[in-house]
């Protein structure tokens, strides 16, 4: 121990000697060891240790499965209730169903996102309330569940605090709910998003009948010592009897299960995320091969120093601790500043995060540093400060004791020492660089490529808020029109309001409804094969305001009222799948099995992208007059003649005028919607993109000072061939002939590299081209310039070497 403190001690004045080297190396290796521990912190936090509840590998969500067409579902009421009573394998099983509600009282209207939860939901997941109780199994019942549970920080924004909280009233969606349970702070089920908010699940006897209607998201815990697989055996002939019995509805209709840990995942893009830990590594290994280049001409610069302490008795062994300590000093203060560099890292992904999609994240997208987080990065470098430490340092213990001594063809031993590991070096370098250069570039061009689609509206200008109307309230849907329809009358004449509307469902906005349709004169098509279409209720102001774009006939007008003739606007995909060869303008079609009524095709609008950018193939969508099928839960659209944020005011003013009990929410601009949906891929192409860039700017320098201190190992031999009649650009041929053959290995490696890397992303977005020649070969070509050009300036200074001066050399 004292001789390994001696070590540290000597190695430490050793390269105060040499500030400049120190600095160089640190530097290069705080950026490797940052970006891996930056994305060591997101793999670990948001995917693999994303479920925290207990004993979480019992938890699995369960989904139906359309087992022809491959897609999952939500299910029906009826369906999760078969599921909960003839299962075997489950310990618990409950659902939820996402919604807001109206919190009103003590302060302004706020509308508060939360669930409809099954009474066992808390226990499912094993989770303790800081104050109170969760549901009770008879709360479940109509008449019994108006209790409510909040989440910590509506209790402690909202609320105050109140630790006398628990059994007093407040008002939800205008009915009293009594507080029986405060959540603790640390709970977050991320599957369900922000969450602040939670009421039993009692359904209701149209709820329970209607197996058609799929609106329940399920979880449960199974039996301890059933796997995922013994669990699915068993949920299949529960499916399949469901489906003998109701035909109607559950032809095709499978169960799926999945892990809960792997549901987090798919929420948070796990592919994406260990993507791009996989490009963290490449460039920690960019940095440490560059360090080893460094380290390299060190070690060989001191076979002198190491030729003197040898011949006064020193070991081998000895020496190479003594390099090894020398390296231990650059790979933890490497360590530290990439440690803070991480942490910078992480609050910079947590704040691009709109705010809107964190509640989906772990930790609502929080990136944190732990214990785990520094071993990790203390581990990493002390790991990479041998591996590549270990080589230069055994180079520079074993010199040519003779000719290093009498400094014979010092400079030819320093030329042919080490050139094997230089050359790997380079070649590893420009492969690791060329591999994340790949995956950026495709990145790019496919986010490049979606942004210049058209969407199907104007999405400029526009100013988007949710309203939800309680039913206790407005339980006449004749008032629910007249309230709608004097906020738009009342919203349209403020100044810088050019148009206004309303609908259910709106583009990137909350997810749409829909509902199987049927067309006159057709034969009823086969169970599991109805067609369905998206469905959306508008005002008439709803085409000029959103800038939707009419095909054929009109859209919805004045003149369809409750009172008129039933009509319905489709969109060209509808029109291209079921009225191929046929005028759709006067066909009738029927929406749902249940309502008999026959609305009559009146136009076609342009296909509109409604969930996101590479969602995939346009869907069957209709819209239906507001007047004709009214609506408690809308989305006001305006369109402004300024900045939309400057009319909110004035449209909050219109609603309390009218309902000063109405809380109003997501106030946004549509272009802000957009951009939250477009948010993951904008950042991991953010996160490819610098990642790319970072490894070729390190492996240019690394290639750089490897070029030039072969080129200094090589004067001796320039000097003589010049001496002998080669002309400079001879010699700037040479070096660079060198550096090109080096470059084309790494650049083939490299390319392999970044196809595997690439095809990773292929199954993550929707038209995604992993192997695009253009980006391919745009790759190659940044790489070689870059890498040409760090061997060019070598090159050109030996090119000026004057022949007397070189053949001196030593």
């Amino acid at each position: 121990m004292q001789a390994l403190l001696q070590d540290l001690k000597y190695g430490f004045r050793t390269l105060a000697k040499t500030p400049a080297v120190a600095i160089v190396v640190v530097l290069t290796l705080s950026l490797g060891i940052g970006a891996s521990t930056l994305l060591f912190n997101m793999v670990r936090q948001w995917v693999i240790g994303a479920v925290r509840f207990p004993h979480a590998e019992q938890l699995v969500v369960a989904w139906e499965i359309d087992t022809k067409k491959g897609y999952e579902v939500s299910a029906s009421a009826p369906d999760f209730l078969d599921w909960r009573e003839q299962n075997q394998v489950f310990e618990s099983l409950s659902a939820w169903n996402v919604r807001d509600f109206n919190l009103t009282g003590n302060d302004h209207p706020e509308r508060v996102s939360g669930a409809r939860v099954s009474a066992n939901f808390f226990n499912t997941l094993e989770a303790k309330p800081a104050l109170g109780r969760t549901f009770l199994s008879d709360e479940e019942s109509l008449g019994k569940d108006r209790v409510v549970i909040l989440s910590h920080g509506l209790w402690h924004d909202r609320l105050n605090a109140d630790p006398n909280l628990i059994g007093k009233i407040i008002t939800v969606d205008g009915e009293s709910r009594t507080v029986v349970g405060v959540m603790a702070e640390e709970f977050h089920f991320s599957v369900m998003g922000r969450a602040n908010m939670w009421v039993p699940l009692a359904f209701t006897d149209k709820e329970r009948a209607d197996r058609l209607d799929g609106w329940l998201q399920v979880v449960g815990r199974l039996r301890p010592g059933i796997t995922i697989a013994q669990a699915q055996t068993a949920m299949d002939p529960v499916a399949q009897r469901l489906e003998k019995l109701y035909p109607d509805s559950n032809t095709n209709s499978g169960i799926f299960l999945r892990s809960l840990r792997h549901e987090v995942g798919r929420n948070v893009g796990d592919q994406g995320v260990y993507m791009a830990f996989c490009l963290g590594i490449c460039v920690l290994l960019v940095a440490c091969a560059n360090v080893a280049g460094i380290l390299l001409a060190r070690a060989l610069a001191r076979q002198r120093e190491m030729a003197v302490r040898i011949s006064l008795g020193a070991g081998r062994f000895r020496l190479i601790r003594q390099l090894l300590s020398e390296n231990v000093w650059l790979f933890i203060a490497g360590a530290a500043l990439g440690i803070a560099l991480a942490k910078w890292g992480g609050d910079w992904v947590t704040s691009a995060i709109p705010n809107e999609n964190r509640g989906y994240l772990p930790n609502y997208g929080r990136i944190y540093l732990d214990f785990a987080t520094l071993g990790y990065a203390v581990g990493i470098a002390l790991l990479t400060s041998v591996l590549f430490g270990l080589a230069p340092a055994m180079q520079s213990s074993n010199p040519n004791l003779t000719a290093t001594l009498k400094d014979a063809g010092g400079a030819a031993s320093l030329s042919l020492r080490g050139r094997r590991m230089r050359k790997v070096l380079i070649v590893l370098e420009v492969s690791l660089a060329l591999a994340t250069l790949v995956p950026a570039g495709v990145m790019t061009r496919w986010l490049k490529t979606a942004y210049s689609l058209d969407l199907g509206f104007r999405p400029d200008h526009i100013l988007t808020a949710r309203l939800n109307l309680p039913a206790t309230k407005y339980a006449d849907m004749h008032r629910v029109s007249n309230f709608y329809n004097g906020l738009l009358e009342g919203i349209q004449g403020r100044p810088g309001v050019t148009d206004a509307a309303a609908s259910d469902f709106i583009p990137f906005g909350n997810s749409s409804g829909g509902a199987e349709i049927f067309f006159e004169g057709r034969p009823a098509p086969q169970p599991g094969s109805v067609p369905f279409t998206s469905l959306t209720s508008a005002t008439p102001g709803y085409l000029p305001t959103m800038g939707l774009q009419l095909v054929r006939g009109r859209f919805i007008s004045r003149q369809d009222t409750a009172d008129s003739q039933p009509v319905i606007v489709v969109n060209q995909t509808l029109v291209q799948r079921h009225f191929a060869g046929r005028d759709p303008l006067g066909q009738r079609i029927q929406l749902g099995r249940d309502d008999k009524t026959l609305r009559i095709v009146v136009g076609v609008v342009k296909d509109v992208t409604r969930v996101g950018i590479g969602s995939g193939p346009a869907r069957a969508e209709s819209y239906i007059p507001f007047a004709q099928v009214p609506a408690r839960a809308m989305t006001i659209v305006l369109r402004t003649a300024q900045d939309p944020q400057l009319v909110a005011a004035a449209l909050r003013e219109s609603v309390w005028q009218l309902d000063p009990d109405q809380p109003i929410s997501e106030i946004v601009p549509m272009a802000q919607l957009i951009d939250n949906r477009v948010a993951p891929f904008r950042i991991l192409t953010q996160f490819t993109d610098f990642f790319g860039l970072l490894a070729l700017f390190l492996a240019a320098m690394g290639i750089y000072g490897t070029m030039a201190y072969i080129v200094v190992g090589r004067t001796r031999e320039i000097g003589i061939r010049m001496a002998l009649g080669a002309l400079p650009r001879h010699v700037l041929q040479l070096i660079i002939a060198h550096g090109a053959r080096l470059t084309f290995l790494g650049i083939i490696l490299g390319l392999a590299g970044g196809f595997g890397l690439a095809r990773m992303l292929a199954g993550l977005f929707v038209g995604l081209k992993f192997f695009d020649p253009l980006v391919y070969v745009g790759a190659a070509s940044v790489i070689g310039a870059a890498i040409l050009l760090a061997s060019y300036l070598p090159a050109r200074l030996a090119a000026k070497v004057d022949p007397l001066v070189a053949l001196r050399h030593d």
